[in-house]
């Protein structure tokens, strides 16, 4: 028997990595005669980085640059010496786990710090960007990030706007783009297609989990407004109603409009980058870590939340279709399991790590004993149905 694990990460409390690590250990223990392929996965958000130097893909790199509040950290890319490309995450510098909860300021948080990572990548000689996108604490619309770059954003009086959410409002021209981030391929991962603005846009969606408030709401849209108007003005881009755009705090709008990126499901990205899909017709890469007569029996996938989102194309669903098409069955982990499981019949079964009520904090530290218990159970229903 030969099983595949595919999961997403399970946000703030256990890596894509760590999920894998642990079933792979769990299955060697009690069903040592099964074989585990590990392939840990990201849409783009947290774990996009590991999920590359994980499979061998890229290797790591690791840079000091600072967290959305300003302050000094470490943060890793992935890097790719032969082609050129470095592949980078969002969340490992401007992340939302990077503040507590009392510091959520959407106002004051800024996307600078991977403007600098991005930077660090460039200096490195890359020449395709790949950017997660997931995960963000900020509603900069990308800006502080773009400033690190040398982007020139001036208000009214000629001086540079501050590089966060609230400095968005004071835009009045975009001066000067470093010519040499024209000469890079920007590729954006990102299952979003909220658009920038309105009632589906980046602040209304995604706003309230960073901190958007009734105080702050209109300042930070209006931001957002003002920074699609300029665009629109100065290089004849509308992103405003861009499928898409509203990713990251609007940061996707930012990168579209500035230097041309192009988006694309960090599913697909990743999916395609690993040749995900060949492990489901073992004959089709010889090279692969599989012996050629073997198929995949089962595929375990999952990450922190199931719900209507899932049935969107979030990233358990994507890996569970792929696997039906090969008429491979999948169950799914989550921490919180929040729709009918007959809304999604992909799965042949869904299993969630909390059973009852519990506090979030308790929740997280005991992510990785309820991950092993369920796994455990789930496997012994699936190996012996009776």
């Amino acid at each position: 028997m030969q099983i595949l694990i595919a999961p997403d990460s399970f946000k703030g409390s256990i890596s894509a990595v760590d999920f894998c690590q642990i079933a792979a250990r769990l299955i060697s223990t009690h069903w040592p005669e099964v074989r585990v392929i590990q392939r840990p996965l990201s849409d783009g958000g947290e774990g996009f980085v590991d999920a590359f130097v994980y499979a061998g893909l890229a290797e790591r790199v690791s840079v000091e640059t600072l967290d959305p509040l300003g302050r000094p950290i470490q943060a890793d890319f992935a890097w790719q010496p032969s082609t050129k490309t470095a592949i980078i995450e969002m969340a490992q510098a401007s992340g939302l786990p990077l503040l507590t909860r009392d510091e959520r300021d959407p106002l004051n948080t800024s996307s600078f710090g991977t403007g600098l990572v991005i930077q660090a990548a460039i200096n490195l000689g890359a020449q395709h960007i790949i950017l997660g996108l997931g995960g963000s604490a900020t509603n900069d619309g990308g800006v502080g990030a773009l400033q690190a770059l040398g982007v020139e954003l001036l208000d009214n009086q000629g001086n540079p706007i501050p590089p966060i959410g609230a400095g968005l409002v004071e835009l009045e021209r975009i001066a000067h783009i470093p010519p040499h981030l024209h000469q890079i391929s920007w590729q954006l991962a990102c299952d979003v297609t909220n658009p920038l603005l309105g009632e589906q846009g980046a602040t209304t969606v995604f706003g309230p989990q960073k901190g958007v408030n009734a105080n702050n709401f209109s300042q930070l849209e209006n931001g957002l407004a003002q920074f699609a108007r300029v665009i629109e003005k100065d290089l004849a881009c509308r992103i405003a109603d861009l499928p898409g755009a509203g990713a990251a705090g609007g940061m996707a709008g930012g990168f579209i409009g500035v230097l041309n990126a192009q988006t694309q499901s960090g599913f697909d990205i990743l999916a395609k980058a690993s040749a995900l899909e060949a492990l489901f017709e073992p004959t089709l890469e010889p090279s692969l870590e599989l012996i050629n007569d073997q198929r995949i029996d089962l595929v375990i996938t999952g990450e922190g939340r199931l719900d209507a989102q899932t049935r969107m194309g979030k990233l358990p669903m994507r890996v569970a279709q792929m696997a039906q098409q090969h008429g491979v069955p999948t169950l799914g982990i989550c921490g919180q399991l929040a729709i009918n499981p007959a809304e999604l019949p992909e799965f042949i079964a869904l299993f969630s790590l909390v059973q009852g009520i519990v506090d979030e904090q308790t929740a997280m530290q005991h992510t990785p004993q309820w991950l092993e218990n369920t796994l455990y159970s789930a496997l012994r229903l699936f190996r012996h149905p009776k």
